[in-house]
């Protein structure tokens, strides 16, 4: 009898015990879910490439200059694009397609050389205005996209077409200025409906119209010839 209530105690014991421990648990510091392995974790030391990652967060960060530099290359077809970018973009459209015109000069027939003295007259006049609002802002224009790789594909696209003569060079050409202008189109258009910097709003205001005819006259080069007239110089 007595032995039973002894083990009747005990059970009662280590059953009180274990409740305990249940709603106490051992603050662990080797588990994971405990609040000293927590506070372990929180302590540790940041890690040089965490403080950088952090860092270039911060618009001062050096490497943001860089980032805003590769932005004129890629980031300048935004609609929240810095009147620096937009410059840049221009300058460098400017000088991309007066080296096209004169290439056609030289590989194209006549119509398409009609077309490239356009260009060439156009886009010589377009890019003194972008230098002189670049002169005005204190803006310094760069000759060459910042990106290697843009750099690149311009080059071999150059190379390419340099390679052609007749009326192969005639449709290569005639592609490559319809579509490339309608992209400058679209992307100038972006800049217009966000445009805040009034000099900016008023050049790209002066540009637009003479981008829409290029885009227009490239798209008649495309189609037969008519009679052997060059396309129509509005």
């Amino acid at each position: 009898m007595t032995a039973s209530i002894r083990s009747i105690c005990l059970a009662a014991l280590l059953a009180g015990g274990a409740a305990w421990a249940q709603q106490n648990p051992v603050d662990n510091p080797d588990n994971p879910h405990s609040t000293k392995s927590k506070d372990k974790q929180g302590s540790k030391p940041a890690t040089n490439a965490e403080i950088d990652a952090a860092e270039r967060d911060n618009p001062h960060h050096p490497q943001n200059k860089d980032r805003e530099m590769a932005g004129m290359d890629h980031g300048a077809t935004m609609k929240n694009a810095t009147p620096q970018m937009m410059l840049q973009k221009l300058h460098l459209t400017n000088l991309e397609e007066i080296e096209m015109a004169k290439l056609a000069e030289q590989n194209g027939s006549d119509r398409v050389k009609g077309y490239a003295r356009t260009l060439l007259r156009d886009h010589q006049d377009a890019d003194v205005k972008v230098n002189e609002l670049a002169k005005k802002k204190g803006i310094a224009l760069s000759d060459s996209p910042k990106d290697p790789e843009i750099r690149k594909h311009m080059e071999a696209a150059k190379d390419e077409l340099s390679r052609l003569k007749g009326p192969e060079f005639d449709r290569a050409f005639a592609n490559r200025m319809s579509t490339g202008h309608k992209r400058v189109i679209s992307m100038v258009q972006a800049w217009r409906q966000d445009c805040r910097d009034q000099d900016v709003c008023n050049l790209i205001d002066t540009l637009l119209p003479q981008l829409q005819k290029h885009a227009e006259m490239a798209d008649q080069l495309k189609g037969p010839a008519a009679m052997g007239r060059t396309p129509e110089n509005r």
